[in-house]
């Protein structure tokens, strides 16, 4: 067979960013935290919570709640012969206070039971000292997404230099295709690192300011990348009476008054939501859904895989395609002891992430096992090292990747 060239590769291929790829490198960091980063973070500054306007009774509960995700992590792990080793992290803290906040029947051992006695004494505690309208749980979930996640996520922007290879893949004169890239990361860092750079833009669903959804045909003004952000965005917001998405930074002075807080910034905060069937998530689902079925080649950079309902896009398409491959490119990832077998491994570990109750209300109905053999490949690398291997030289080293895949697909329809 032929070989591909870059934009074969490029349509062929579909990228997901998880936390990782805003992390930067071990000598550079971005300034971005990832989610375990947030918690242990957050555990820091419960010893001094009154320098971070955290009231007491908001720190203890804070502490109880972090204390029950590390029982929770730590009997996951066991029950598995501490075989994949689950660690907390920020997202699972929002979940738990979003379905405590809720009065949700799915809590995690030792929230439930007697335990759910202390959760009591402290909400009656936080009313007795405090006059607002806000419970104790509607009012950690402001701290952690209107304050604290902004602080863990503001960006060094002379940090960004790893991206440069993005941006020289972006401007290869052989390149036609856009490249198809979602993320699940709320941060700015790719935009601001084209912009401030390269004077260029990815196109993520707005235009002038505006949500028009994922990209159907040619607008002009934005460059060959498609970034679209599956959970929201810290510049994205949601005006109260017309429920319009707008970037911040393109609001009209009458539109600042019509922002709605409960959404400022509008974002997805912490795992485990359905709330994917109102715009712009619907489209971007939908959307993701689709690039996944038509390319083969699935690349999960920096991603953790404890978010089931992307777990169940990912498995499908893998499932309806037997050619398909799921590239996992982490530096640090999930089982620590990763044999020979590495897809069978990953395999099993996908699938205890799916099947558990504290990720999903309803685990059985989640798509578990990847069918076939060898259809997941690990890169034990940084995005930063993948960049450089990858898409420098006019993407040379993901062109023979998707090359070395192409032939052993040709090898196996074609045997003989």
């Amino acid at each position: 067979m032929e070989p591909i060239d870059l934009n074969t590769a490029i349509q062929k291929s579909v990228f997901l960013l998880g936390a990782g790829a805003s992390y930067g490198t071990k000598k550079t960091r971005t300034g971005c935290k990832m989610s375990g980063e947030m918690f242990d973070a957050l555990q820091n500054l419960l010893n001094k919570p009154e320098k971070n306007e955290i009231t007491d009774v908001e720190a203890e509960a804070f502490r109880f709640l972090i204390s029950t995700l590390h029982y929770q992590n730590n009997w996951r792990s066991l029950e598995k012969n501490s075989k994949f080793e689950f660690k907390p992290n920020i997202e699972e803290l929002a979940l738990v206070i979003r379905r405590i906040k809720n009065r949700e029947n799915y809590l995690p051992y030792p929230i439930t039971g007697n335990w759910a006695d202390k959760l009591i004494q402290l909400e009656s505690k936080f009313n007795s000292e405090n006059n607002d309208a806000d419970s104790l749980f509607e009012s950690l979930e402001n701290k952690l997404k209107r304050k604290l996640l902004l602080s863990w996520l503001q960006i060094n922007p002379d940090s960004l230099s790893y991206l440069e290879p993005l941006a020289q893949l972006m401007s290869a004169q052989s390149l036609e295709s856009p490249i198809e890239c979602f993320s699940l990361n709320y941060d700015q860092t790719i935009e601001i690192f084209l912009k401030n750079k390269h004077e260029v833009h990815p196109y993520c669903g707005f235009v002038s300011g505006e949500w028009k959804g994922p990209k159907t045909k040619d607008i002009e003004g934005f460059d060959r990348l498609n970034l679209y952000k599956l959970h929201g965005s810290l510049d994205w917001v949601r005006l109260m009476d017309s429920g319009t998405i707008k970037i911040r930074e393109n609001l009209q002075d009458e539109e600042e008054k019509d922002i709605d807080q409960r959404h400022d910034p509008y974002l997805i905060f912490g795992h485990g939501l359905k709330t994917f069937s109102f715009e712009p998530f619907s489209s971007l689902m939908y959307h993701f859904k689709e690039s996944l079925s038509k390319r083969p080649y699935i690349f999960a950079i920096g991603y953790s895989f404890f978010d089931p309902y992307i777990n169940n896009l990912i498995i499908e398409a893998l499932n309806y395609n037997e050619f398909s491959k799921l590239i996992i490119v982490n530096p640090v990832f999930g089982p620590e002891d990763i044999k020979d077998d590495e897809s069978r491994v990953l395999s099993e570990y996908i699938e205890e992430i799916q099947k558990n109750t504290f990720y999903s209300e309803m685990p059985e109905f989640n798509m578990q096992k990847i069918k076939g053999t060898d259809r997941i490949r690990y890169i034990n690398v940084g995005f930063d090292t993948f960049l450089s291997e990858h898409f420098l030289n006019n993407g040379k080293g993901l062109i023979d990747l998707i090359n070395e895949y192409e032939i052993d697909r040709g090898m196996e329809e074609n045997p003989f």
